[in-house]
């Protein structure tokens, strides 16, 4: 297991329960949400109207000019120097060489939340980019969901060792990445 001190492991069991800190990552997650959600009614059975088409070609062009995971998870490999695959830095996070390139690709529809999070960890994201590389994948973190939020702490933390977050969650009884 990780070396991880008992005074900061009790620090992050505090931190992933407290009530600032759940409103903190609400607030990340909702402006996730928030972007990615629709506007305005349905009209079932009628033609649009020109402000609901306006409203939809506007979002089509959003969506066109944003990054996909693949591309955000490009960004970030090549913001940490690690774009190219690497069996030791890469195998931390149990990620296969042809994993790595369908993820870059966008070849997986929908990588699982443990990839993303293991990602997140890999790079030493922030929580910033931790919600962005979620919602990229269709995910967010659940404010009642103590495993979300013991990772969350790590990362707040700057707790990025895999050994020592899998040690806090079996230390709660949660299953491991």
């Amino acid at each position: 297991m990780g070396a991880l001190d008992a005074n900061l492991k009790q620090k992050i069991k505090e931190l992933a329960v407290s009530d600032a800190f759940l409103q903190k990552n609400k607030k990340f997650s909702a402006i996730y949400e928030n972007q990615y959600q629709t506007e305005g009614t349905t009209v079932l059975g009628h033609s649009l109207s020109s402000y609901q088409l306006s409203a939809i070609q506007s979002r089509l062009k959003t969506a066109k000019n944003t990054l996909s995971l693949g591309k955000y998870i490009r960004k970030l490999a090549a913001d940490k120097g690690r774009f190219h695959y690497n069996e030791a830095f890469f195998g931390q996070a149990q990620i296969t060489r042809q994993y790595w390139s369908k993820l870059l690709n966008d070849k997986y529809e929908r990588p699982s939340k443990e990839v993303i999070l293991r990602i997140a960890i890999l790079f030493r994201c922030d929580l910033k980019q931790t919600h962005e590389l979620l919602a990229k994948a269709g995910y967010t973190f659940s404010d009642c969901d103590l495993r979300d939020q013991i990772v969350l702490s790590c990362i707040e933390m700057g707790v990025y060792d895999f050994a020592d977050i899998e040690e806090l969650l079996e230390d709660e009884g949660l299953s491991l990445f």
